[in-house]
């Protein structure tokens, strides 16, 4: 088990609020049992200013992020198997990295999410070895595109709004969609971006060994 990949690093937004999205899997070699509990769950995104929130609950794994564009950091909180880890992540090292190469292609077909009037994109994300794997996108222009700013979501660089229903090819085949179910806007209490205590800190390798270890009865 891992952190998820659905988290994101925002810039600034004139939107206050939070949005909720719900998933669906598609991945014919998965178990019935683990499709099943991946089925129908759901994250949220609080947005205010530079800060943002993602909490995830996925597969017993309670996954939340909090980022900050200003600074440039965020940091990811897991819970899983009674253990809670703390990981940050510092984008100014990531910098310099290169991202895949992304074409985006805008299409005149639109769509309604969650009361808002959304555009399509056809997304064409190609990889370091050459392989170009194609993905819709529905984007609001109502909300700032915040996405897109970090390795982990550079495929909404250029999108003109904010995604508000995507897709995600994983490595292992597995297909996810996401759309959102709800947008709100509201005030969003400083509180929802401090990072709490009792968090072990570690590196997303250590924490998978510790995982393993748990699972090994060890």
């Amino acid at each position: 088990m891992a952190i998820s990949a659905i988290s994101f690093s925002f810039i600034g937004s004139d939107f206050e609020g939070k949005i909720v999205y719900t998933m669906s899997v598609d991945n014919a070699n998965m178990p019935p049992e683990a499709k099943a509990m991946m089925q129908g769950s759901e994250f949220s995104i609080y947005m205010k200013g530079t800060k943002s929130r993602t909490d995830m609950n996925m597969m017993m794994q309670n996954t939340t992020t909090i980022s900050d564009a200003k600074t440039k950091t965020s940091v990811t909180l897991v819970e899983v198997m009674g253990n809670k880890y703390k990981i940050k992540n510092d984008e100014t090292k990531n910098e310099t990295e290169k991202m895949p190469d992304v074409t985006v292609k805008n299409l005149d077909e639109t769509k309604m999410i969650a009361g808002y009037k959304c555009k399509k994109a056809e997304l064409t994300i190609k990889d370091k070895t050459g392989k170009a794997v194609t993905t819709n996108i529905y984007y609001c222009e109502e909300i700032t595109n915040s996405m897109g700013h970090d390795k982990r979501s550079y495929q909404f660089k250029n999108i003109k709004g904010m995604p508000l229903e995507y897709e995600i090819n994983a490595d292992n085949g597995m297909k996810m969609k996401m759309t959102a179910k709800s947008v709100s806007k509201e005030s969003v209490p400083d509180s929802k971006f401090e990072i709490p205590s009792g968090y072990k800190e570690t590196t997303v390798e250590e924490m998978q060994k510790d995982m393993m270890k748990m699972m090994q009865g060890q």
